[in-house]
């Protein structure tokens, strides 16, 4: 079923969705995942970046950065430690395992997952292990969106490997990085099968997705592609909710 809503509901939707999570938090710790424990109250020491890399600039390849973020300490803004992936795969977003042991990040380009143990040694994380399954298990490509649960991690991609548009879905693994099953974006019912980013309302059993575009435009340049008439028609305009537990689309949202 499909339904048409106007942006100020969508984003109140999406807003009381966003302060449930924060509320069952209970830290003051950024994270978009209502199951992620051991949650940083106060003050945090690091601040973990994900940098991409740049030809001619070190190995060139993406790197995850430690710095010191304590205003107490006397190494106060100061890089601590720099994890190379040796690889250049255009690095984007990350987000914690459920126990806040590992940091899972990848890149939009090469598809590859990069998980680190942050839990060890927090100042000085180290890569532990790089999932390069993604493409061959799913055919989904440009993982985006890495989203706790208990014991899992669910991935949320942007396009795929056949035409490299925006038809895609999540991934899920389990925290050892080993595959589980996939979960394509709903093409019927109204979905127009886009993916971008992920919430969860584990009191409400409710799982809600948007969408994007897919590989052949995020990777144009900007000015390009809005200049691309038939390109810019190649964007989803959909959010989906779905069933948390059984993993099924319910209600396909249109959002003009």
């Amino acid at each position: 079923m499909r339904q048409t809503l106007r942006a100020g509901v969508v984003s109140a939707l999406c807003l009381g969705i966003v302060g449930a999570l924060a509320g069952a938090a209970h830290a003051d710790e950024t994270c978009n995942s209502p199951y992620v424990t051991k949650l940083i109250k106060g003050q945090e020491d690091y601040v973990y970046v994900w940098a991409l890399g740049v030809e001619g600039l070190g190995d060139g390849s993406d790197k995850l950065v430690t710095v010191d973020a304590n205003p107490k300490s006397r190494r106060y803004g100061k890089v601590l430690n720099s994890v190379s992936v040796g690889s250049r795969g255009e690095a984007h977003h990350m987000g914690f395992t459920d126990d806040r042991r590992f940091l899972w990040a990848g890149g939009l380009a090469d598809s590859k997952i990069h998980v680190f143990d942050i839990g060890t040694d927090p100042a000085r994380p180290k890569l532990v292990q790089t999932i390069g399954d993604l493409v061959d298990r799913t055919g989904y490509v440009g993982p985006h969106t890495y989203y706790a649960l208990p014991g899992r991690m669910l991935v949320q991609a942007l396009s795929n490997n056949r035409d490299k548009g925006g038809v895609t879905g999540m991934a899920l693994y389990n925290n050892r990085g080993a595959f589980i099953a996939a979960y394509p974006m709903p093409t019927d019912g109204g979905g127009d099968g886009y993916g971008y980013d992920l919430a969860v309302n584990p009191k409400k059993n409710v799982l809600l997705t948007s969408s994007f575009t897919g590989f052949n435009n995020y990777t144009r340049p900007l000015g390009e592609l809005v200049n691309d008439a038939e390109a810019m028609k190649r964007f989803g305009n959909t959010m989906v909710v779905w069933d948390l537990k059984a993993m099924k689309a319910r209600t396909v949202l249109s959002v003009p």
